[in-house]
């Protein structure tokens, strides 16, 4: 009842946390167990709420001993479905002892339960796959080659991909794979119990890598996003693809990356060169206090776009201000909270969302009562209450479009004034796209000698 009521919250938590919540081939999500659910772990506590929200039945989650801290935890949070695992960094020196821990895990799979595991052992703020544990498939084949209840399990990969995992109102895309059965590689477990286990898991990795975005180093994920801010939009257009933006999106920052990785291994002082010119121009414009320029489309409505929205700014002022005075406080405390409690990035979502899920009912709620103390007309009070979360998303989205607008006329200060500062970067965009693009039809040009090739 507790897992129920609890899920039911985090659902509506994460609908107000995330902008956008995509999740990309739903169907493949098994409806029961048997069913090992394996993921990227770059978000902490929010990666379980992600997936799990989205699991029509109940999930049980594999976690590290260390949580289990206290007697009330050790009382609650099995009542949450959180089975506990010892690790060899949270326990150096002492054996472990996970015979408990794989005796209800299974008990679970053999009642045909759901369990969440995340092979990389720990979270990690970063576009890419940590080396996988071998727990998962050493689980997954011990219960299925000993429990007849458990022959058809599976495992789900599930890819995880956050436009920011610590921004409010950012975006999620949720990429699920195709189950992998394990009965096909009982055989071999039989004769080689070591090596199944690898070939396992490195099945794993493989699709939880084709599920995400991967950057092998932060130098490539920094220069991976450079390519996007700049050229992604006129690679989109020059690559029509049958799918949903956040789909194109992910397929087309893949493409990024593959293109990069090829030149890297084969021209990397081609690389070297190009990262100096995309580090100069991105710095160039960050002390205009710029995200980037308009393509030349953008450009040419810049102006009546601009007058637009700052007229509209305008006159929505004053439902700004009082969507800003209702719901500040509530806004700004998980974030204060966050700060108080963690200095890592992986922990602020999680703990922002549990904070404001009591933050926004509660400060409603006070709000209400002194609405209703001077104004005790049950209609007003309804129409009150209700104009409180719309608001709150008003003032957000005013505030996003506000720093827009301000960008922009900096923008046409900056081409207005026919400011030599503009002229070259324009000139430096211009040659970055032409660099790209020159390397994109260089690419696909190999790739295609190399497939007639073969």
């Amino acid at each position: 009842m507790l897992y129920l009521v609890l899920k039911l919250i985090l659902r509506t938590g994460l609908w107000v946390f995330f902008r956008r919540f995509v999740v990309r081939n739903r169907h493949l999500m098994p409806a029961r167990g048997p069913l090992l659910v394996v993921a990227n772990h770059p978000n902490t506590f929010m990666d379980p709420i992600v997936i799990a929200s989205l699991l029509p039945q109940q999930v049980y989650f594999i976690a590290k001993s260390t949580v289990f801290s206290s007697p009330l935890h050790n009382w609650l949070l099995p009542h949450m479905n959180l089975i506990p695992i010892h690790r060899s960094q949270d326990r150096p020196g002492v054996p472990l002892d996970n015979e408990a821990t794989f005796k209800a895990i299974y008990q679970a799979l053999t009642n045909h339960k759901t369990l969440l595991i995340f092979p990389e052992g720990t979270s990690f703020n970063e576009r890419r796959l940590r080396k996988l544990k071998t727990g998962t498939a050493r689980m997954a084949l011990g219960a299925a080659a000993s429990l007849p209840e458990v022959a058809n399990l599976q495992i789900l990969p599930v890819g995880l991909n956050y436009s920011d995992p610590t921004r409010f109102r950012s975006d999620v895309f949720v990429n699920v794979g195709k189950p992998i059965a394990v009965a096909p590689y009982l055989a071999q477990y039989q004769q080689d119990e070591k090596g199944t286990v690898n070939e396992l898991t490195d099945r794993i990795r493989q699709q939880l890598e084709k599920l995400i975005v991967v950057t092998p180093t932060d130098d490539e994920d920094v220069l991976v996003r450079q390519i996007e801010q700049v050229y992604k939009e006129t690679l989109a257009a020059q690559t029509p693809l049958e799918a949903p933006r956040h789909v194109r999106d992910f397929l087309l920052t893949r493409a990024i990356m593959k293109g990069l990785a090829h030149f890297l291994e084969t021209q990397p002082l081609r690389v070297e060169q190009f990262r100096d010119k995309m580090r100069s121009y991105v710095g160039q414009l960050e002390e205009l206090d710029l995200k980037r320029l308009p393509t030349v489309e953008e450009n040419n409505v810049l102006l009546r776009q601009t007058l637009v929205r700052t007229l509209l700014l305008t006159l929505t002022l004053p439902l700004y201000l009082y969507g800003l005075f209702n719901n500040y406080l509530a806004y700004i405390i998980p974030s204060k909270v966050a700060d108080a409690l963690t200095e890592e990035q992986e922990f602020r979502a999680p703990i922002m969302l549990s904070v404001g899920i009591f933050s926004f009912p509660i400060l409603y709620a006070l709000q209400a009562s002194v609405f209703w103390h001077f104004w005790p007309d049950t209609l007003y009070l309804l129409l009150y209450l209700i104009s409180l979360p719309l608001s709150g998303f008003f003032a957000h989205r005013y505030w996003n479009i506000l720093l827009r607008v301000r960008e922009h006329w900096l923008l046409l200060r900056l081409f207005m004034n026919n400011s030599p500062v503009a002229a070259s970067l324009k000139r430096q965009r211009q040659e970055l796209i032409s660099e790209l693009e020159g390397a994109r039809k260089e690419y696909l040009h190999q790739q295609t000698d190399s497939q007639s090739l073969g």
